[in-house]
């Protein structure tokens, strides 16, 4: 085996991370690569690169954008970063109960679903960037939700 194929296996097993936590963590941090570049796009919606349809930038200068002047996409760049401890603190600490993850997820994942319903009749135009994070969510869920079964 080569050094490089060794470090990977090291770290898994250093941690402790199962394939679904690692799989997690995966999701969480392209949900904050999502939720950040959406966050700092905000400010200039026109210069969202969308792609699909074509809405970011309608839906990035809605008045639905901000909550009392706090971008929407910023509340789920915190959403996903809090994910990341509460994966890190469920799965590999185990100081806290699964139940913990399942009620983040599902906070997150109804408020996606909501913000789904705000685009498409308070809007009227989706965000290809706003369903690849409700993607992300819905699949996180599941993850999250089959997890707890175990």
């Amino acid at each position: 085996m080569t050094d490089s194929s060794i470090k990977p296996r090291l770290i898994a097993s250093r941690f402790g991370l199962d394939n679904t936590t690692k799989a997690l963590v995966i999701l969480t941090g392209a949900g904050i690569i999502v939720a950040g570049y959406l966050t700092l796009k905000t400010a200039d919606p026109g210069s969202v690169v969308c792609s699909i349809g074509g809405g970011c930038e309608t839906v990035l200068s809605s008045q639905y954008a901000k909550i009392a002047g706090f971008p929407v996409a910023g509340l789920g760049l915190l959403w996903y970063m809090t994910l990341l401890a509460v994966t890190w603190l469920v799965y590999a600490k185990r100081v806290w109960s699964p139940l913990v993850a399942m009620i983040w997820v599902s906070g997150g994942l109804l408020f996606s679903l909501y913000l789904l319903y705000v685009s498409r009749f308070l809007i009227g135009a989706y965000c290809t960037w706003c369903l690849v994070s409700l993607g992300l969510v819905a699949l996180i869920s599941l993850l999250v939700f089959t997890k707890g079964r175990k």
